[in-house]
């Protein structure tokens, strides 16, 4: 029985086959006239596939992917008959690519192509038939993979992958706790690692390996505290790392990278070679060693060193509140310390990770009250992620003689979400964002066409973005350009238990009075949120004041926390319009609000 591995793109080279925890395929669709399949996780894949025979199939396995629905069957005429796609197992789903009878594909035009962790096609040669004549006909090949020859001897809880070993755990341990030991004829490298536990089915079992130097591995459980395990080596292999993986296991990684291993040995229990293009893109190069990671003297600045040229890229994850630093082709030293993370400092939070064989993570929580800037190329060795304090002005556009930026900051916001399919967050605080009108309600219209809608939304996504940075929770009434009427508003904050309700509009003295600009500032109940609010924007913004004052606004009227209604501008004012078209006047605008509502929050502990 022959099995064909099919041909990854260059791409999938650079991923860890790994399972991860509760990723789920969320699309897919067979194009018949292209032959090419197109499917979409909503967490990282590495998809693995072969080839099996007698039918003809294509079949791609989909680690820590999980179909969340009964299995699926889809038929086609012509060449392809069918595409399946069920469950394997509690971690893998399995799509399947049935040929036409008497027809089959060339494994080695099979492509699997990555347009980014969790989009994916598979592109399928033109069919061509099958010489039938032969009379010795081998009976069909089932799907289910636990009848078919794996290319080692092992566990679905243990995997050889293309960047070292991947070992699934029950439970993991303490990163920090991990140790090793090397036996004197350094053949043996053992691990311990307390408060974790193994998979059942690896408990005292020994599996080989035949890769990367290492003859076998071999799996104990001391005691429910603590697993053990040991490798089986070269005497001149070098020495080998563990690391917990955020997906839920244990990756195992020579020192230095896997660049000495040139040439991926198959193992003999593999039915047939297995053919893999695994493009090696400068295979003698070494990895970058991230050496620390420090706070400047001014607390104005945090830098990323490294021993080697190194390139990263940053982006916020909203869901964690954190700054994501990416760093691909690197590891961390062995004696890498962080910095020491003082009450006063700009940084709050910060956990630096080996992501996978060759990636590390960084993230980064500004404390309150400060505001993550750019991440900068400051030198080939050296990243620096800018630290600004919200309390002071910064809002000069930055300087022709600052470094290259490497990444821009992602969308403010995510895409629209009515308000009836939010689920209020708990714990911490909690501050409804209203910008005003929306949709059919476009607001007051202003000089040149100016319309209030298309204002107060990118200032109030900007509010946004400064407040989760600080930790502070955030729900908008409207994040895209929808109606809400003023009920469903105020029946949102309510009903989300809100501590604050800040509502952002812009004015309208009518076309008559181009003379009228400047910012007002309402409340109706406790006026002491609009005033810290509006001392913090006539600080920052170059505005004409006009003053805090009382109205019967039905927003402020039936929010029953403090609330308070900030009128940024008069989109008809011959001074205000143009500035409130403005994206930099906009994004000064929000600073300076965010920082009256941290204010707020700080003089109030809430």
């Amino acid at each position: 029985m022959r099995f064909h591995w099919l041909l990854l793109s260059a791409f999938s080279s650079f991923l860890l086959a790994l399972p991860a925890q509760a990723g789920k395929l969320v699309f897919w669709r067979f194009e018949p006239n292209q032959n090419r399949l197109v499917f979409t996780t909503d967490d990282r894949v590495q998809p693995t596939a072969q080839l099996i025979p007698n039918p003809t199939r294509v079949v791609i396995d989909l680690p820590g992917i999980v179909l969340g629905q009964p299995s699926i069957t889809e038929n086609f005429s012509g060449t392809v008959k069918s595409v399946r796609i069920g469950q394997f197992d509690a971690q893998t789903t399995r799509l399947v690519i049935e040929i036409a009878t008497g027809y089959t594909v060339d494994p080695q035009q099979v492509k699997i192509r990555g347009i980014s962790p969790t989009q994916w096609t598979v592109e399928l040669p033109e069919p061509q038939r099958i010489n039938s004549t032969s009379s010795n006909t081998p009976p069909p090949v089932p799907d289910n993979p636990r009848s078919e020859p794996t290319t080692n001897n092992t566990s679905s809880d243990f995997q050889v992958t293309r960047n070292g070993l991947f070992v699934r755990l029950d439970r993991n341990g303490d990163d920090r706790k991990i140790s090793s030991n090397r036996s004197r004829d350094r053949k043996k490298i053992e691990f311990e690692l307390p408060g974790a536990s193994l998979a059942d089915n690896l408990l005292g079992r020994t599996f080989p390996v035949n890769n990367y130097g290492v003859s076998q591995i071999q799996f104990d459980q001391s005691s429910d505290s603590k697993a053990r395990i040991t490798l089986s080596v070269s005497s001149d292999s070098p020495d080998w790392q563990a690391l917990y993986s955020r997906f839920g296991g244990l990756v195992l990684l020579p020192q230095g990278g896997l660049s000495s291993f040139n040439n991926r040995n198959t193992t003999p229990s593999d039915p047939t070679p297995i053919s893999i293009d695994i493009p090696r893109n400068q295979p003698q190069q070494q990895l970058a060693t991230i050496q620390s990671v420090d706070l400047d003297s001014a607390n104005t600045q945090l830098n990323i060193r490294s021993d080697r040229p190194i390139r990263g890229s940053g982006n916020w994850n909203l869901n964690q509140g954190v700054y994501e630093i990416r760093i691909d082709n690197a590891l961390l030293s062995d004696n890498f310390r962080g910095p020491r993370l003082v009450q006063k400092s700009g940084v709050y939070q910060l956990r630096v990770r080996q992501e996978d064989a060759d990636t590390v993570l960084i993230m980064v929580q500004p404390a309150l009250g400060y505001q993550l800037g750019q991440l900068l190329q400051a030198s080939e060795q050296l990243l620096a992620l800018e630290l600004r304090s919200l309390t002071t002005s910064d809002l000069d556009p930055d300087p022709v003689t600052r470094p290259p930026i490497i990444s821009t900051s992602p969308p403010i916001r995510p895409n629209p979400t009515p308000p009836s399919r939010i689920n209020p967050p708990k714990g911490r605080t909690l501050v409804i964002l209203d910008p005003g009108h929306g949709g059919k309600d476009p607001g007051a219209i202003g000089i040149g066409g100016l319309q209030e809608k298309n204002v107060i939304l990118p200032i109030s996504q900007m509010v946004a973005q400064i407040l989760e940075q600080q930790g502070i929770n955030v729900m908008m009434t409207r994040s895209s350009d929808y109606f809400v009427s003023l009920q469903g508003r105020t029946d949102l904050a309510n009903k989300a238990g809100a501590s604050l309700f800040v509502s952002i509009h812009a004015n309208s003295m009518g076309a008559g009075r181009p003379d009228v600009s400047g910012l007002e500032v309402y409340y109706f109940g406790d006026r002491r949120l609009s005033d810290t609010i509006y001392r913090s924007i006539v600080r920052g913004v170059n505005v004409k004041e006009r003053g805090v004052r009382r109205a019967r606004f039905y927003v402020l009227r039936n929010s029953k926390m403090p609330s308070t209604l900030i009128e940024v501008g008069f989109v008809t004012g011959v001074e205000d319009a143009p500035k409130l078209r403005n994206a930099n006047y906009q994004r000064q605008m929000a600073e300076a609000i965010a920082r009256g509502v941290i204010e707020y929050i700080r003089q109030n502990r809430l």
